[in-house]
């Protein structure tokens, strides 16, 4: 099996190599059937520079949108700044603090930039941990209201089944009519 997976790889790379060559040696056209076709990869102009956000920002605020920049001259929302066509986006900030080097003087606090304002991991954390400790006291509290609920319905089905004074009397009756009865029944009994 370790034979076939290294053939497999070694064609696989060998077709890579190939097609690398190939890419390399065209020119920037390609001959077709309809003759010179242009190229259309997208490719950033020799002279891009990127621009820092504060220069952004500066540029944006002369045009008249609203820009926030947070404490490291970093735009806090880039919408504004967006525009009709194709917006090609900046290096990838989330990965920032692993490319950076670290500075002596750095805060050992990682920052959490996916909240509105910057805010660190402890911060968040103890954010969380307060929404999660008064969800816990809403449920005690809606569970005691709920124990309690069921016992006030069971203390009234049980009221409402109790024999009021006159289902008593009723019954009181009854109970003198079968004595009677019997009564009635053992004085005849006796006579004949």
């Amino acid at each position: 099996m370790a034979h076939f997976y290294r053939k497999l790889l070694e064609e696989s790379e060998q077709k890579h190599e190939e097609t690398v060559i190939a890419t390399q040696s065209s020119s920037k056209t390609v001959k077709g059937p309809q003759g010179a076709i242009p190229n259309l990869t997208i490719v950033r102009p020799p002279e891009f520079t990127p621009k820092s956000d504060a220069e952004l920002a500066h540029l944006a605020r002369e045009q008249g949108k609203d820009v926030e920049l947070n404490e490291e001259n970093q735009i806090v929302d880039k919408r504004e700044l967006l525009s009709a066509g194709l917006n090609l986006s900046a290096p990838n900030t989330r990965r920032i603090g692993l490319h950076t080097t670290k500075k002596a003087d750095a805060s050992p606090v990682e920052a959490h930039h996916a909240v509105g304002s910057a805010a660190s991991r402890k911060e968040v954390n103890e954010r969380r941990m307060r929404e999660i400790s008064t969800q816990l006291a809403e449920e005690r509290e809606r569970m005691v209201k709920e124990k309690e609920r069921q016992d006030s319905e069971a203390t009234a089905r049980l009221v409402a089944r109790r024999n009021n004074d006159m289902d008593i009397q009723m019954a009181q009756e009854r109970y003198q009519e079968r004595k009677r009865r019997r009564l009635e029944r053992g004085s005849e009994a006796t006579e004949a």
